[in-house]
């Protein structure tokens, strides 16, 4: 399935590059804006998952009395807010346009009309991606602390104690298995907060997942947090209790 929707995203993203230029020679060149944005939306998905896919990522590093703190690699960081912004442009110029006849866009006719509300809502809550990404200083983080975890992922938060948590796995209570690299908190309330964005952190997109478990399961390394050498635990990759 994951497969099936690259292969999906990257021949759409195609499609749209030939629009492009098709709209471009018929000088409508808000038509041309909005399917571009959409082009780059969809190839840059693509391309961030061959680079997720190939390892090529280091993430950015913190740590003080608190804890520790990790944010995605800085050029997968810049680039995922390229995409982010790229498909709110496209989706926001849809919603506003389209109803009125200002995009040579082919729009099946049972879907002309609800269409435009989904863009719309794309736009939304990419424009509040985008200024959580600003205000967060990036699309995602990760932090640990003696006394529990705190991450930003997109729209999503979560925080808790390590008390509260009763697993740290890589799958929901019910089987599903968000991706590969995914963090799942399992709760004692029975809430399961996931991370999914691993594969923008480190080349082994499970290391994070070993790390938060790690702490979760021992407590008496938990001062590592404060000084250091959880990261030098995660560039070594030896989450074992000493």
């Amino acid at each position: 399935m994951k497969y099936f929707a690259l292969a999906l995203f990257g021949a759409f993203g195609t499609l749209c590059i030939v629009w492009t230029v098709v709209t471009l020679t018929r000088a409508e060149f808000l038509t041309a804006l909005a399917v571009l944005a959409l082009a780059v939306f969809c190839l840059g998905f693509v391309a961030m998952f061959i680079w997720g896919t190939a390892g090529k990522v280091t993430a950015r590093t913190a740590f003080d009395s608190a804890g520790t703190t990790l944010r995605p690699d800085r050029a997968a960081d810049i680039f995922l807010r390229f995409i982010a912004l790229a498909g709110t442009i496209a989706m926001g110029l849809f919603a506003i346009f389209a109803p009125i006849g200002k995009l040579d866009i082919p729009v099946p006719r049972e879907m002309r009309y609800y269409l435009p509300f989904i863009a719309a809502g794309g736009a939304v809550s990419g424009a509040l991606i985008l200024w959580r990404a600003f205000n967060h200083g990036g699309m995602s983080y990760l932090r640990l602390s003696t006394r529990g975890f705190e991450f930003v992922d997109g729209l999503l938060s979560a925080h808790g104690e390590w008390e509260q948590v009763n697993d740290v796995t890589d799958r929901k209570p019910h089987g599903r298995t968000p991706n590969k690299g995914a963090i799942v908190v399992v709760m004692r309330d029975g809430q399961t907060p996931t991370f999914s964005s691993s594969s923008s952190y480190t080349e082994d997109n499970q290391a994070l997942r070993r790390m938060v478990r790690f702490y979760w399961q021992h407590p008496e390394c938990r001062v590592e947090l404060t000084d250091g050498r959880a990261l030098a635990r995660l560039s070594s990759n030896s989450f074992k209790a000493d």
